[in-house]
């Protein structure tokens, strides 16, 4: 099996290893001056342990502080920082902080205060834990020879195998794709990337301290997730362009016989002991279904299925769809283009730009190669500000009269994303009018500007809000009774997303299969994981798992993976073979679920979007705060498993 390299992908610049070699103050005081001054200051402090200097400087990056005063207090962490840099770190530095420390500069850092029951996520999340060897939970040993399935080589994937690797169990990885990667490989559309910050949009084990934007474009991250393969070995347990077709539980041998199809047609079989699905909510791209599409006399592309033959110069160019993939291809092709035409059908609420340019200064990417624990804290704090503090914002207030939000919090949301779009499309009613929803904010996924709203405002794009009602050998025509002439579609429609695990025949005990338990749009799961019927099959973002308050894919995988190593822990320890949940933990679980989300927005009667099925039920969100999901998971509860 493969063994990680004791480095890792990206190893971390230690409190030992002071002071740095070749050291220069002045030099190290320059590359300082570009870096975050609050994560300065939490570099310093956690260098010296010095609480009463943290007290001291504290007031340099708080908000109710003059600027002139911040500028000098901050100045001064900066000059100590590079002093401390220039000298031995005292024998401890290296050692996890106290808890009372470690909370106080947390709040400190992100601004307010940080309960205790964020301290254990931060840790592991911030990427203190693995520097700080704080053991996982006991997880028992492996039998020999037991071996794990995974489907799907992208984050989800490559974290399952990495940390069942570390846990001493033997797996195999299949994907479809010629590559590790997932969507990152997959979508190579013009302007792909991130809409998460790249800074916690990673494995918090495998903390990259050279993104070079705060959002990084899809190569970046596909660079990124290679690198982190290569280092961990995984290639060479993975079999590429090979896709899963079935897999089946033999309760005889309490083994699963998992079927793929390579590249030249032909199907194998292999046995493993347990099987875990990473292949995420989104399944085959989807397609309009407004009829003559096929009678387009010119391309048709798809954004998940990019063709980089078609040359957009000059062209006549619809794009259909406004979602995420919609807002980064339309601003990267707006300048090629003789005339864009976007069709919307429903708007997005759009996050401000923060900044006109996203790239990482160089002195800050400086700090997190060289300055122990500023990559730590730096994606502290971005954990912070992207995840649980938009929590409030999501919860339903049963008296809150206003359609267009349902409570306080969210309208005052709303009216920042309001203000931000009456600011980008001032003197444009007619584009406020038709780009600005009419849903309450979070009801479905906020997107990050892109320069959307600056393209719209272009001479040669127009927005189109009238349904299109079929195509044309020369365009597309609508509902107003317009014909729009184009000479290229481009299709940012989504993904299908049910039935889910569609496409693969997984059959549990008695013969049952998955689809049989689910239906074609009604998938539940107990904590999103595992399914009553089915043993030793795990499912990663699984029903009602996605973080949907806030940036968590990756925190997501990772706890779930962590589930997963608890339960098959909890099997060994108590010298089981097969472990599956009881009927009445999953339907309790699920009810529970279920009650939450009646009173989150995602439920709200003006939202519609893939989070919901056809019945209205929301079978994507996950209703809890990721700090209490990463609490519920933590190790499985054995009351709500049968152990055989």
């Amino acid at each position: 099996m493969p063994t990680p390299t004791a480095a890792g992908a990206y190893p971390r610049p230690r409190a030992a290893d002071l002071p740095l070699p070749g050291s220069d103050r002045a030099e190290i005081r320059r590359q300082l001056e570009q870096a975050d001054p609050r994560i300065v200051l939490m570099s310093l402090i956690h260098l010296t342990r010095d609480a009463g200097l943290l007290e001291e400087l504290a007031p340099a990056v708080a908000p109710t502080t003059g600027e002139a005063d911040k500028a000098d207090l901050a100045a001064r962490a900066r000059d100590l920082l590079a002093e401390a840099l220039t000298r031995p770190a005292s024998p401890d530095a290296d050692q996890p902080l106290p808890d009372p420390l470690f909370q106080r500069m947390a709040s400190v850092c992100v601004g307010e205060t940080v309960d205790p029951e964020f301290l254990p996520l931060l840790r592991e999340q911030g990427g203190f834990s693995a520097r700080e060897a704080v053991p996982a939970e006991v997880r028992a040993t492996p039998p020999n020879g037991f071996h794990v399935v995974i489907i799907g080589a992208g984050l989800s994937g490559m974290c399952a195998a990495i940390k069942l690797a570390e846990a001493g169990y033997g797996y195999r990885v299949y994907d479809r794709n010629a590559d590790v990667g997932g969507t990152w490989l997959a979508n190579r559309y013009p302007g792909v990337g991130v809409d998460t910050p790249s800074h916690f949009y990673s494995f918090s084990f495998e903390i990259n301290p050279d993104w070079p934007e705060y959002y990084s474009n899809g190569r970046v991250v596909w660079d990124y997730l290679r690198t982190c393969a290569d280092a961990h070995g995984l290639r060479e347990n993975t079999t590429f362009d090979t896709e899963v077709t079935g897999a089946r539980y033999d309760e005889a041998t309490r083994r699963w016989t998992v079927t793929s199809r390579g590249p030249d047609g032909v199907e194998h079989t292999e046995q493993a002991d347990a099987v875990i699905s990473a292949i995420g909510f989104f399944q085959a791209p989807m397609h309009p279904t407004f009829p003559g599409l096929d009678k387009f006399a010119g391309p048709v592309v798809h954004i998940a299925a990019w063709d980089p033959d078609v040359d957009l110069t000059g062209k006549r160019v619809a794009l259909i769809g406004t979602g995420a993939g919609a807002m980064q291809v339309g601003p990267a092709i707006v300048d090629q283009v003789r005339e864009l035409t976007v069709f919307q059908r429903q708007p997005s609420w759009i996050m401000p730009r923060r900044a006109d340019s996203l790239v990482v200064p160089a002195g800050a990417r400086w700090a997190m190669r060289h300055v122990p624990f500023h990559a730590e804290w730096f994606r502290t704090l971005t954990y912070w500000i992207t995840a649980d503090g938009n929590y409030p914002r999501v919860v339903v207030d049963p008296d809150w009269t206003m359609t267009e939000s349902v409570s306080k919090a969210n309208e005052d949301a709303r009216q920042w994303l309001l203000g931000y779009a009456r600011e980008e499309l001032d003197g444009r009613p007619d584009l406020l009018e038709k780009a600005v929803p009419t849903y309450p904010p979070f009801g479905k996924r906020i997107l990050r500007d892109c320069d959307w709203y600056r393209m719209l405002r272009r001479d040669h794009v127009r927005l189109e809000t009238a349904p299109i009602t079929h195509a044309t050998a020369e365009g597309l025509a609508t509902a107003d009774g317009e014909s729009v002439e184009v000479d290229v579609v481009v299709l940012a429609t989504g993904y299908h997303l049910l039935p889910m695990l569609d496409g693969i025949d997984i059959t549990g005990r008695d013969g049952i299969t998955l689809r049989d338990v689910w239906g074609e749009e009604d998938p539940r799961a107990l904590r999103g994981v595992t399914v009553p019927g089915f043993p030793n099959f795990f499912v990663i973002g699984g029903p009602n798992s996605g973080a949907n308050h806030g940036a968590g894919v990756n925190i997501i995988t990772e706890t779930q993976v962590n589930y997963i190593l608890g339960c098959l822990g909890l099997m060994h320890t108590r010298g089981a073979t097969a472990i599956e949940p009881t009927e009445h933990a999953h339907d309790t679980y699920n009810e529970t679920v279920d009650r939450a989300l009646d009173g989150l927005v995602w439920s709200h009667p003006t939202v519609r979007g893939y989070y919901r099925n056809s019945s209205g039920r929301v079978i994507v969100s996950n209703p809890w705060r990721l700090v209490d999901y990463w609490w519920m998971t933590r190790a499985p509860q054995e009351d709500e498993y049968l152990l055989t």
